[in-house]
């Protein structure tokens, strides 16, 4: 099977492939890897899709059950997956001469409103180890890329699943512009324009990394109740009622800041 992202038929498929294409190549550039794939989820069949690819072949265009390959460990698990070679999957779709199939990998989920809808994987081709900041940053990356593809899908079937009719999503996606993958933050980026104040979007940081608000505080190196000003302002101002549903409502507003942004200690 030819490598390299899906071609499509129509102008919303072609931003789609578009979009993916420049995905899986900024989170190659960001991460020094080789090769990627991307892989969205259909939840009323139990199944997923490899809908787009680059520098190796994972059988782009073919279903497969959510309990398969590198995806479904990220759909099962809710979280990245890293691995020293993808040969350690046991129902893997890569074949055993390619290069990514013997080097190292790292999966991370696609968020869309609360659910994992697709994966996004990385392969190095060669032996190396990813670190928490690459593998952060790459989790960042590709939630700034969610926007985006929602919109140009809502005439695509294979992203269909992906747009949830709820009572806000329209003005969301309204008020969220699409942000160009491994842009960095400008004057007139969405982050920029955030109602959150520096010590709120570093508050999201820290949340997005599942941290106690005495781990908060520690790091922030501020006054627990301090923190719990912070993270109930954070709370208001993305209109969630949760922790988790602020960082990812942060996210898909493009109000959370880069890596290369976040707080520091002392």
């Amino acid at each position: 099977m030819a490598q390299g992202t899906r071609e499509a038929a129509s102008p919303h498929d072609s931003q789609v492939a578009c979009l993916l294409h420049h995905l899986i190549a900024t989170s190659s550039s960001v991460l020094k890897a080789a090769a990627g794939s991307i892989s969205l989820i259909d939840a009323s069949r139990d199944r997923y899709a490899k809908v787009a690819e680059r520098g190796t072949s994972c059988r782009l265009g073919s279903s497969f059950p959510l309990d398969e390959g590198i995806t479904g460990r990220v759909v099962a698990q809710r979280r990245p997956v890293v691995l020293k070679t993808y040969g350690e999957i046991r129902a893997g779709h890569l074949a055993a001469e390619e290069a990514a199939h013997s080097g190292a990998v790292v999966a991370v989920p696609i968020w869309w409103r609360g659910d994992v809808v697709g994966a996004n994987v990385v392969f190095a081709c060669r032996s190396r180890r990813f670190t928490v900041a690459e593998i952060d940053e790459l989790e960042l990356l590709t939630q700034t890329a969610v926007p985006g593809l929602v919109r140009a899908g809502v005439d695509e079937a294979s992203l269909a699943h992906l747009i949830r009719r709820r009572r806000g999503d329209d003005r969301l996606l309204a008020e969220t512009p699409g942000p160009r993958v491994g842009a960095a933050p400008n004057a007139g980026s969405s982050a920029d324009r955030s109602p959150l104040t520096r010590r709120e979007r570093e508050t999201v940081v820290l949340l997005a990394r599942g941290l106690s608000n005495r781990q908060l505080a520690s790091a922030l190196v501020l006054s627990p109740k301090t923190v719990e000003k912070h993270v109930a302002a954070v709370l208001h101002k993305t209109g969630t009622g949760s922790r988790t549903a602020a960082v990812m409502s942060a996210l898909e507003r493009g109000w959370l800041p880069r890596p290369s942004d976040r707080p520091t200690s002392g």
